[in-house]
Order: C-alpha cells, then structure tokens, then sequence
C-alpha cells in the first residue's frame, strides 16, 4: 500500500475553483503532494478514480473548501463521506480540516472539526494552515509528484499582465480642507453652552467637551485641527492617537448629521458600523453621473419580484487621518420587505446579499458607490460637511484614483456583470445557485 503522504482538497466545483487553484499551487509550490478534482480539467486520464485513490490511499490530511454552498453539494459529501470512512480506518480524528470561507453548517462527519478561516484573509488563513501542518501534525513534505500540473493549471486560468499604467478608482474622498480650529470646553463652560451647539458634532472629554463650533465663552480653548491631528493636545494630556481618535469621533458625526439632510436612513449593522441607505422613494430610476472622465448610471435601489423584497444600496464611512485626512467608504447591501424597515435577521439578509448579487463585479460596486456620491454631492466636485457656523469638511469628489504600472489585459471582460438587478439569479430553499437559471439570465442578458 502506498504511503500516507499527500493532502487532498474538496470543494464545491467550479464554484471555489479559483481558491483551489491558488491553495493547491502554493502547497505544491512548497512541496506537499496535493490532489483536487481541479486536476481533472487537464484532461486525458480516469481522474475520478485516481481522486478516489488520493483520499482513500494517499491522502495524509483532507482539507475541505467549506462555506454554505460547498457542504451542501452532493459531490463533497461522498468525499467527506469516503474521508470519514478512511479517518476511522487510519484512527485520525482530525483527518479532515476544514478551511472556512464563509459561515456554514457543519455536516455531522465535521460536527467536532476545528476550522481555519481563510474567509478574513486567504494569506493569514495559508499563513495558520502551514504553522497547523508543521506544528501539530507533521504534515510530510516529500516534493510533489504533480507540481508541473498544478503549474500548468495555475497558468492556464491565469490572466497576462500587460505593461500598461491602469487607473484604478478607491473608495478614498480626499479631504480637500480641514475646519480651521477645534475648541474644547471646560465643565463648566460645557455645561452652559452645550445647548448653544445645537446639531454640531461634539465629543465628550473628561468633563468638558470638543467642538469645532466656537460659542461665546472666555473660557474655550483652541487649537489649530492641522496641528492637533500631528501632535495632540498636551495641555489637555492629548497624545496624537488620542486625539486622531477623538476627531474621527467629530467627522463620522458630521457625515451621519449630513445624511440625514440627504433623507436617508441609517442601519445598525451586525458588526456595530452604521449603514445609511436609501428607502424606497428617496431615489427613483437610475443615477447618472459624470465628472471629468468618468461617467456612467446605476440604480441604487429596487425591487425583486422572484423574491418579493426590496434592495438598498447604502454606505457606511470612516474617516482616516492616515497616511493622509481622508473618508473611507464601504458599500453595503440591505434588504427590506416594505421598502422602509431593512430585514434585520442577520442569516437571511446574508442569504439574500450571496445570492442577489453573486453576478455583480467590482465595476458594478465601484459605479454604485459613484452614483450614490454624484447624489449625495448634488453633481458637483466638491463635498462640504457641515461641522460649525460657516465651517466645513470639504471632501473632494469623485474619490482618489491611483495609478497600477501593469494592467491586465482582458480587465474588461473580468469586469463584466449582468448589467442592471433586475436579471437575477434565483437560489433554491438552501441557498445554493440554480445552474439552469443563472444560464437563462446569462442569455437574457446577452
């Protein structure tokens, strides 16, 4: 009988194939004999009982791609079955591993199995998986049998790079100028004038109080906000992580108070992050915007007959005084089933976000995110962000662009996504993808 010295990796086909070609590389690469039925695609050999004979006669671990979809397909269950069968055999109970790209319900042959999260980062997730291979079972690494073709595999879905500068659009808005002064209130003064603020964003400091919004009081102290956020506040004990904290606090206030101008609503997502979104009738119809170069339309909220929900798009933002002042946006997706109140379940609004936008790539995300500033900005260059009396953070529109010297050269098709939400696809009572109707919105989109 051969010996146990290869690692074979079940997934959910073609579905985490990206992933599995990229683990299965690297680990080969660093010389683990590695086996998937990915291999199968070079073609020319009986591979399904060659991948058979990997688990039940090769195979030292099996690493399971697991996420809500891959454990329930039926092909990785009879892997996981035919793995479970052999863990008995060999009296390893920890012969499979699953690797976490997503939430999931363990299948009862898993129930006990300590994962690794690849979902956060696939690097750190490697980075876990090598120091668990090394440190706690001794996984041989005897040079791969197959690495010229995982090679093969890794270049066959490899995109070329081409030498040509890219312009990529962030999700960065520069700040084009700082409020000019912060102020900060003793007890006492805080307690007189706090009213005098009115909605102007504050911050709680000891028993006093930070404000850009100056009040008629001999007692409020200033600083210059340039040099505040490089040095702190010593007379106050403000180390400069302190006060770029205590600022943040100011400017997400001011952004939340300027949406709430704008009429819209902001959610309270799972992790804490507020999200503000647009409920139905804030903003019909499609959004055009254009400055300069860029220019393009999206929707940014709707409705979904085949599931009978409304869909939002809304941001939540952070502001960073690193490496440069500036606001981070995040796209977010809500759901609701009157137009108003957002589906506050978290599992199922995670359900409807994985399947409703499974077809949407980034040039749809990036252009949503321009749509909804062009909006909230009124079409112009500029965001002011009312912070005090005749104060403003001004933030620059659209958001930074930085430039890749190497582009890839069919990012034009890699960006393809079916092109407006009414052409769904449909999921079935799991949550795994229809195969026969993400066909039929491909032809209808075509």
């Amino acid at each position: 009988m051969a010996e146990r010295n290869a690692l074979f990796l079940s997934h959910a086909s073609p579905d985490d194939n990206a992933f599995t070609i990229w683990l299965g590389a690297k680990l080969a690469a660093l010389g683990y004999e590695v086996w998937a039925d990915v291999l199968r695609l070079s073609g020319g050999e009986d591979w399904q009982r060659k991948l058979e004979s990997a688990i039940r006669e090769r195979a030292f671990k099996v690493l399971l791609a697991a996420n809500a979809n891959s454990v329930s397909k039926q092909g990785v269950r009879n892997e996981l079955q035919i793995a479970s069968d052999v863990a008995k055999k060999i009296n390893d109970n920890a012969f499979i591993i699953p690797l976490r790209l997503g939430a999931f319900e363990a299948p009862f042959v898993i129930a006990q199995a300590q994962y690794i999260d690849f979902e956060t980062s696939w690097a750190a997730g490697l980075q876990e998986l090598l120091r668990t291979f090394n440190d706690v079972y001794a996984v041989p690494r005897t040079g791969s049998s197959n690495l010229g073709l995982w090679t093969n595999l890794q270049l066959l879905h490899s995109k070329p790079v081409a030498r040509r500068a890219e312009s990529l659009i962030s999700n960065w808005l520069e700040v084009r100028r700082l409020p000019a002064k912060l102020r900060f209130l003793p007890p006492g003064a805080a307690r007189i004038h706090r009213a005098a603020l009115g909605a102007y964003p504050r911050v709680d400091y000891g028993d006093g109080l930070l404000s850009v919004q100056s009040v008629d009081s001999r007692d409020q102290m200033t600083i210059p906000i340039a040099r505040f956020l490089h040095r702190g506040w010593p007379q106050l004990g403000i180390g400069v992580d302190e006060g770029r904290r205590l600022f943040t606090a100011l400017a997400n206030q001011a952004l939340a108070k300027l949406f709430e101008l704008k009429g819209l609503t902001s959610f309270e997502m799972s992790n804490r992050q507020l999200s503000w979104w647009l409920q139905k009738g804030t903003q019909e119809g499609r959004v055009a915007f254009r400055w300069a170069n860029i220019a393009g339309s999206r929707q940014l909220q709707g409705f979904s007959a085949k599931r009978k929900v409304y869909w939002h798009f809304g941001v939540s933002t952070a502001f960073r005084s690193r490496p440069f002042p500036h606001v981070r946006i995040k796209s977010r997706l809500l759901f609701s089933e009157d137009g108003l109140a957002p589906i506050d379940k978290p599992k199922r609004a995670q359900r409807l976000r994985k399947s409703f936008a499974k077809g949407w790539r980034n040039a749809r995300w990036r252009d949503m995110m321009l749509a909804f500033l062009y909006w909230v900005g009124d079409g112009t260059s500029i965001l002011n962000v009312p912070v005090a009396d005749e104060e403003d953070l001004v933030l620059s529109l659209p958001p930074l662009a930085f430039v890749s010297p190497v582009s890839i050269t069919d990012a034009s098709a890699a960006d393809e996504d079916m092109d407006d939400p009414e052409i769904e696809f449909v999921t079935d009572d799991e949550g795994s993808l229809d195969d026969d109707v993400e066909e039929s919105a491909d032809e209808a989109q075509r």
